[in-house]
């Protein structure tokens, strides 16, 4: 082991990063779970949900590749954001024979947005960062993703790998 100062202060913010990283993912399950209670659905329910607001109307057998739930399992968060007036099902323009799963922007909009508060909280974080440091922040939580999902993938081999994320920006 070396006396290296600089050595140790980077082994030291290296495991600050693993333990912030860890109390960051247990605090941002914990408010999704809440988040969800609040519309009477559970974390996966509400991560269709979002599934469906960034990406527009999906098929359930693409949400169930984009969730790792089974065909039944999807079926369940279907029914459920339905019976909460969150979503609802309508034909495929492109294929009749199938059924694609959209947004009911109505619905949405007649509940309280539970994510305004914590959404406005990280934009004004945000704010307090110069162009450059949004940029590394950026990078850091792109490359994360990344190794989120490969790691993710690889605990269930053979199943198809989660879907990339939001395109990456300069």
């Amino acid at each position: 082991m070396t006396n290296d100062p600089d050595t140790e202060l980077r082994q030291d913010l290296i495991e600050r990063l693993r333990l912030l990283g860890e109390i960051d993912s247990t605090q941002t399950a914990l408010f999704h779970q809440r988040a969800a209670a609040t519309y009477g659905l559970g974390v996966t329910d509400m991560k269709a949900l979002s599934i469906l607001l960034r990406d527009g109307p999906q098929t359930a057998g693409s949400l169930m590749s984009q969730l790792a739930v089974t065909s039944g399992a999807v079926t369940g968060v279907i029914n459920r954001l339905i019976a909460q007036q969150l979503a609802h099902r309508q034909s495929d323009p492109h294929d009749k024979r199938k059924v694609v799963v959209t947004v009911d922007l109505a619905g949405l909009a007649a509940r309280d947005n539970v994510y305004l508060g914590i959404g406005a909280a990280f934009d004004r974080l945000h704010a307090t960062y110069t162009t450059d440091q949004l940029r590394f922040l950026i990078h850091h939580l792109e490359t994360a993703i990344e190794i989120t999902r490969e790691r993710t993938a690889a605990l269930h081999p053979g199943a198809d790998p989660p879907t990339r994320g939001p395109r990456r920006h300069p």
